[in-house]
């Protein structure tokens, strides 16, 4: 054997200071041995006796009932809110509410509206105020741009549209606007409609600022000079092509 063979009985176990103890292998077996099942049994219990008491950190929270939970989605809503919802619907199409067609279908409408004004479920429901019409929508939505344009378009004004727009795009942007962008959706306006608005354009005083140009390439713009100079509409306009 790798350190000779061991005497029987004892096992000598070294210590940090160099001085060996004798212990007996019965010792060490004695230690180190199981206790039986009762001795265990009867300490454990002894043990979990002694520990202290701990509060119930749930104690005192109501777990809600699924009967609860079902009363609470089934709520109904008001008039107001169905009202809101609607509108709501309209708006994530695309499309505002016009006031006209609403007091058509209810009675109380200015009711329901002031209503809609003090809830604030429904604090994303506004109007624009159109030439015809009073168009309501969700901010949620519809953009403020897009119900703009979608106001204009319900008045069903082609040269204010136009006009409006073309303000709208040379002061934003800047950039002035092809002829073309009208035929697109939301407008769908054919191309005789917008060369007649645009003849009643030129001829109204109003409208003094649209002006037309016609790009490198025969592209038809309006542009307001309010916002932009003919030269810089011109190269804005312009279809530059890059090559390799």
């Amino acid at each position: 054997m790798l350190f000779g063979r061991r005497k029987p009985g004892f096992i000598k176990v070294e210590e940090g200071d160099g001085i060996l103890e004798e212990v007996t292998e019965k010792d060490l077996q004695y230690s180190t041995s199981p206790k039986k099942d009762d001795e265990a049994k009867v300490e454990l219990t002894d043990f979990l006796a002694s520990l202290p008491d701990v509060e119930d950190p749930y104690e005192g929270i109501d777990v809600p009932e699924q009967e609860a939970e079902e009363e609470e989605e089934e709520v109904e809503l008001t008039k107001a809110q169905e009202l809101a919802e609607y509108i709501r619907l309209r708006s994530a199409g695309g499309e505002v509410t016009k006031y006209q067609d609403l007091k058509a279908e209810i009675e109380d409408l200015d009711e329901l509206l002031e209503e809609m004004k003090e809830d604030e479920t429904c604090s994303d429901i506004t109007y624009r105020q159109g030439v015809k019409d009073k168009y309501y929508y969700s901010t949620s939505n519809m953009s403020e741009n897009y119900s703009m344009i979608i106001s204009l378009v319900e008045d069903k004004d082609i040269v204010a549209t136009i006009a409006k727009m073309v303000r709208f795009n040379a002061k934003t942007y800047p950039s002035p606007t092809p002829l073309e962008y009208f035929e697109r959706h939301p407008y769908f306006y054919s191309r005789p409609q917008i060369e007649r608005a645009c003849d009643l354009i030129s001829s109204n005083e109003e409208y003094g600022d649209i002006e037309r140009l016609t790009n490198n390439v025969g592209v038809d713009f309006l542009f307001s000079n309010k916002y932009l100079s003919r030269k810089y509409a011109n190269a804005l306009a312009t279809d530059d092509e890059f090559t390799d």
